[in-house]
């Protein structure tokens, strides 16, 4: 969306809530994430407006602005990119008005700009991106009097993506968010990624299906099963998978890739009655069935294990990459998306 002559990136609305100061960027349009969850895990109601992925970007002249910002739940990296080059990290303290004072970088005076031209954005464009784990309130630019601009078309990449999913596809638990597998993959493939995952609550509501088959976007990612292991039995879900496949048979995206459960601690739990241990091996069966008989040729599936190779990728939680494992799951989810992996369609 383009508000105060910048562009908000992976935000659906600002908006104004009472006692607070600036606007709150919102990932999901507020009637859709105070209708989402079921009565055990409602937690999609909060998390459909933490920031991860958001990005304020624009166009200036100006050698230097400000942007002031406000955090809350807790404190917050923030990543200030020049087109594709990282300019410098900052942290913004939860409860706290912070204003970043930023300067373009001095070798700048002495190179020829136009080479730095990468895969993904010219290099004039400012980017401002958020972390994990909070909200975000913007509440004001100031380039001093010089110009200001959204990026136009030309300036950002030429397919833009939409991934729904669960914490994994949040970014959990990386250090820094940009090395969460699918911005890994949107760099290594030149795309432009919207994070619509929902931590711990990826549950494939309809009216999630719904609104993602309304995106104006060119490709759209779900992983899904994780989120829905705890609490649905195989009748449960696969009427939730089949109604999300279904639904989205109206998306006006090229290519619609459905990734199965990754390996994870169900794969080799000791207790074989527990649902960690069923559901894994039944989950991804009822998804890889799903995507087979949508009989829609934009529908891909990709196997989990394909992305997530081994558990040295996971955390110690047998649940989560490490960040080493995002960087080596997004190369790899790069390959299936470009089409440079073996097996990709369904």
């Amino acid at each position: 969306m383009i508000d105060y002559d910048i562009e908000f990136h992976n935000v659906d609305h600002l908006e104004d809530v009472e006692g607070m100061g600036g606007k709150k960027l919102c990932r999901f349009p507020r009637d859709l994430s105070r209708s989402l969850g079921v009565a055990e895990n409602r937690n999609a109601r909060f998390r459909a407006v933490r920031a991860h992925g958001c990005e304020l970007r624009f166009v200036t002249e100006s050698k230097y602005f400000d942007v002031a910002l406000t955090a809350v739940e807790q404190d917050i990296d923030v990543l200030i990119y020049k087109g594709d080059l990282l300019h410098k990290k900052e942290v913004l303290k939860a409860g706290v008005c912070t204003v970043l004072h930023v300067e373009d970088p001095p070798v700048y005076e002495i190179v020829n700009k136009n080479m730095l031209t990468g895969k993904q954005f010219a290099p004039w464009v400012w980017r401002i991106q958020f972390g994990m784990n909070g909200a975000i309130y913007f509440h004001y630019i100031d380039t001093y009097e010089s110009t200001l601009r959204p990026p136009c078309k030309e300036e950002k990449p030429a397919v833009l993506w939409a991934a729904y999913g669960s914490s994994i596809t949040c970014g959990s638990v990386t250090n820094l968010y940009s090395n969460s597998y699918i911005n890994q993959a949107a760099v290594t493939a030149g795309w432009d990624v919207m994070n619509k995952g929902l931590s711990g609550s990826c549950l494939c509501e309809r009216e999630v299906a719904d609104y993602l088959a309304e995106l104006s976007v060119d490709v759209l990612s779900l992983e899904i099963g994780v989120n829905m292991v705890l609490f649905f039995d195989e009748e449960e879900t696969c009427k939730r998978v089949e109604y999300l496949l279904e639904t989205l048979k109206k998306s006006r995206a090229r290519d619609i890739f459905v990734i199965d459960m990754f390996p994870n601690k169900g794969l080799i739990a000791l207790d074989q009655d527990s649902a960690y241990y069923r559901h894994y091996r039944s989950f991804k069966e009822i998804v890889r069935h799903a995507a087979l008989k949508v009989e829609d040729h934009r529908f891909h599936l990709v196997k989990g294990e394909d992305i997530l190779k081994d558990f040295t990728y996971l955390s110690t939680d047998l649940l989560h990459p490490s960040d080493n494992g995002h960087i080596r799951m997004g190369a790899n989810l790069a390959d299936q998306l470009t089409g440079r992996g073996k097996g990709v369609l369904a």
